[in-house]
């Protein structure tokens, strides 16, 4: 599927097909229809689509969109080449599907009143299976074949929410490895450049505010909490490890809160947000490490640099909720030379106030592919590095400076190979 997905980008990219194009698709739920925005042209193309009832999620996985429609409990299968749909595959009535993960040739579609995960067979386009989890489950990620399913714990009949908690499956058969208590209402995960799971738990929407948790998949523990005040919704992870995470906003502004993933600081919460247009929602971000908020209210789409400045307003119509990226400029499916990493990189010394060496693993067969770029703790590029490969690791030397030679300041910065969410956290000292 990779391959013949890279083999149809290049033809069509001779024959200048908007699918050659990258863009932003943004899923309208008041509308139920779909949006598209041209990532290097900023060109809007609305209601590209029409939904199902109350749409409420939308992903890209390869040269797929998945959408999930809650009152009409169904998963649209949409090909990106056309817009077309593809499938529409039904799902238990009245389960109140929420979200979705893809992998590989599974769906997996959370059901928020059924309190189930719904497996979905996307090659011959059936339900497979379905699996219990904990209580009103909203949120679900893949990690190395385990789900990760974040129960928000509501109760239909008061409103309240109970212990927040994210259940952990075997992908395949749906075996309960661990159930992790978090903080209050956990709606949505989103891996770090350390491999921690972030949990945004946004509070009971009264008096217990917002949280991120974050969560080690290697033992399924809780490591620490950050505390963000406000209504944290759905985060996002840049190259530096800094988190973007949506928080509402339903009177003047839409809220934006960011973190240090890494270092578990809060930069921007709830006593000084980054403003939005109204009702910031859905959230993405590019390969170029572009943030784009959906604006329920504002009917909207903001683009924001790392620094939180918004760049680009663009109109969409009838309440956008959900973005997804298809973005091939860094995407490592389309490009077997990239390789992926097998060992730990190592940097030395670290601290270092001069320069830096930098083994970076790759296997044999694949040698002299690595580029390394370096980001800085808000996620902007710093530089790029190339080395001659060994036979079981690239070696780059960094001598604190960005791409047009001018040193770099004291800070924490960030290592990572082209294509690969891994990062190496370095120390500049002067």
């Amino acid at each position: 599927m990779r391959q013949l997905a890279t083999v149809l980008s290049a033809i069509l990219a001779i024959t200048g097909s908007s699918f050659a194009q990258n863009y932003a698709y943004i899923l309208n739920g008041l509308s139920e229809t779909l949006s598209r925005i041209n990532l290097e042209s900023g060109a809007v193309e609305n209601d590209i689509l029409t939904l199902g009832v109350v749409p409420n999620h939308v992903v890209c996985n390869d040269d797929r969109l998945y959408v999930v429609n809650s009152i009409s409990a169904s998963l649209q299968v949409i090909a990106i080449e056309n817009n077309q749909v593809v499938h529409e595959i039904p799902l238990p009535v009245n389960s109140n599907p929420w979200n979705v993960a893809v992998e590989s040739e599974f769906a997996y579609i959370t059901g928020f009143a059924s309190s189930k995960v719904y497996k979905v067979n996307l090659s011959s386009a059936t339900l497979a299976d379905s699996f219990a989890t904990g209580q009103s489950p909203e949120g679900i990620i893949i990690i190395d074949d385990k789900l990760y399913i974040a129960n928000t714990a509501f109760n239909p009949v008061d409103f309240s929410y109970g212990q927040g908690s994210v259940t952990v499956l075997d992908a395949g058969d749906g075996a309960l490895i661990a159930q992790v208590n978090v903080g209050k209402n956990p709606q949505a995960l989103a891996v770090g450049p350390d491999d921690i799971i972030n949990v945004s738990c946004t509070g009971d929407y009264a008096a217990i505010t917002g949280s991120i948790y974050f969560m080690d998949p290697q033992d399924n523990t809780v490591e620490d909490s950050l505390a963000t005040g406000g209504n944290p919704f759905m985060p996002v992870m840049n190259a530096g490890g800094i988190g973007f995470v949506t928080a509402g906003g339903w009177i003047d502004h839409g809220y934006l809160f960011s973190y240090d993933a890494m270092n578990r600081n809060l930069l921007r919460g709830s006593d000084n947000p980054i403003l939005v247009d109204i009702g910031a929602m859905g959230i993405a971000i590019d390969s170029l490490g572009y943030i784009y908020t959906a604006n329920q209210l504002g009917n909207s789409i903001n683009k924001l640099n790392s620094a939180g400045d918004i760049l680009a307003a663009y109109p969409v119509p009838g309440g956008p909720m959900s973005v997804a990226i298809f973005d091939t400029r860094t995407n490592i499916d389309a490009n077997p030379d990239i390789p992926r990493a097998t060992d730990l990189p190592i940097a030395y010394p670290n601290p270092f106030n001069g320069s830096v060496t930098i083994n970076w693993p790759e296997s044999g067969d694949q040698a002299g592919h690595v580029v390394l770029e370096i980001f800085d703790l808000q996620g902007r590029l710093i530089t790029n590095l190339t080395a001659e490969a060994g036979m079981r690791a690239s070696r780059f030397y960094w001598d604190g400076s960005n791409q047009v030679g001018e040193p770099v300041s004291t800070g924490i910065y960030f290592a990572r190979a082209k294509g690969l969410k891994q990062a190496l956290k370095l120390v500049l000292l002067k």
